[in-house]
């Protein structure tokens, strides 16, 4: 059965620092994220993870990265002037609860050694959120990831890793698209049992991602979240969401390593959060498309608030 998350749900991972905190005890997320070609993204995931309620961000350029483009800063120099606060380097083994990958990055122009890097936090045991120019390292060793593991495609990137694994024609109503991801149940449902598919097929958590977004596990669990609102749909916004759950599984990173299958209830909390920090931003309470347009960097400084009415709410 499909469980619904809601924001009731969602307030129990939203975690607090109590007295005995700091910032290790908080978290502490490693990101390797944006490129030469998309500086923008590493600020985004970095931004949405400091917002989210993580300790401490690591942020590691990619190796061998080009040359910038345009006169634009390399990533980590946009994310230095963006957040000072920010620590810069792996620091070493086991120093990051988890870690954010791929966000902003082309597969076909990543260097030798940086794929390497990318293989060994996959084989490696903490936490791993692969998103977008990373999804490739899983769907290529569909099965063999050793660390815990939640991927996070869109439809299109779905559609790949789909038919990576062999699984056939995927369900009418998807191919149709005559459900957005809206109430639709049976639209709904058969997004999940696809996620549910996918997810075997790879070994690894998926969080497939929509108006409604769908967290499906190897063992079988999947989560709706959503109808969130239809202002979320604008570039950038899936560089937040990384970052917005890599906080949350960095925070929650020895339970995840417990129970991989906790995954599922970390990306649907991102998914409520960021729907939440999104209706804020465009002034869409609803969810019914009323309010403005809004950026990516309007949903991710909107999270303080969103997680305040969150926990307030839970």
């Amino acid at each position: 059965m499909t469980e619904s998350w809601s924001v009731t749900h969602a307030a129990k991972w939203l975690r607090a620092p109590g007295p005995a905190d700091d910032k290790y005890r908080r978290g502490v997320l490693g990101v390797r994220t944006g490129s030469a070609q998309y500086p923008g993204a590493a600020v985004l995931g970095v931004t949405a993870a400091w917002r989210s309620g993580v300790g401490m961000v690591r942020y590691v350029p990619p190796l061998g990265d080009s040359e910038p483009l345009f006169g634009l800063p390399s990533p980590a120099a946009a994310v230095l002037a963006a957040h000072p606060e920010t620590v810069f380097g792996d620091g070493g083994l086991r120093s990051c609860g988890a870690w954010v990958i791929g966000s902003g990055t082309d597969p076909g122009l990543r260097s030798a050694s940086e794929r390497t890097k990318l293989l060994e936090l996959l084989n490696g045991e903490d936490p791993v959120v692969v998103d977008a120019g990373a999804l490739e390292l899983v769907g290529a060793r569909k099965g063999t990831i050793a660390a815990p593991a939640i991927v996070t495609p869109h439809r299109g990137e779905f559609t790949k890793l789909w038919r990576g694994c062999g699984l056939g024609v995927l369900p009418r109503r998807w191919s149709e698209r005559s459900v957005s991801g809206g109430p639709d149940r049976v639209g709904t449902n058969r997004l999940a049992e696809a996620a549910l598919r996918l997810a075997e097929c790879l070994g690894v958590t998926v969080l497939l991602k929509g108006s409604v977004t769908v967290a499906a596990t190897p063992g079988g669990r999947h989560i709706t979240a959503g109808p969130a609102t239809p202002w979320l749909a604008s570039a950038g916004t899936g560089d937040v969401l990384a970052g917005m759950l890599g906080a949350l599984v960095a925070t929650h990173a020895a339970e995840v390593c417990a129970d991989p299958e906790l995954l599922a209830d970390l990306g649907a909390t991102a998914a409520i959060l960021h729907d939440a920090a999104a209706r804020i931003a465009a002034g869409d309470p609803e969810a019914d498309g009323s309010g403005h347009p809004i950026t990516a960097l309007d949903v991710a400084n909107a999270i303080p608030a969103a997680w305040a009415g969150i926990a307030v709410a839970g």
